[in-house]
């Protein structure tokens, strides 16, 4: 497992997936509100990072992000929230 602190953001914990067991899940709160945003934001990552999964849940209250991916993209995903002008952070 591996850890890391992204500025004010809590501490990451990158678990490996039961699913594929080379692959790591992270989950983030959103504030990504409509399908619209979420298909948006899914279809740019997917155009970078070809091989991860990503999900969003817009009925919790969190508006959660799920991503499954090979290396560690957690950075990426947090910049490419904000310079879409949404907020991310890692849940625990």
């Amino acid at each position: 497992m591996k850890a890391f602190t992204l500025g004010k953001f809590k501490p990451v914990i990158n678990l490996p997936s039961s699913a594929t067991p080379h692959n790591l899940i992270s989950v983030f709160r959103t504030d990504v509100t409509n399908k619209k945003d979420a298909d948006h934001i899914i279809k740019l990552l997917k155009k970078q990072y070809p091989d991860g999964r990503f999900n969003f849940d817009l009925e919790d209250s969190d508006k959660v992000f799920r991503i499954e991916y090979k290396r560690d993209i957690i950075v990426d995903v947090i910049r490419m929230f904000r310079i879409k002008r949404f907020t991310c952070e890692t849940l625990i």
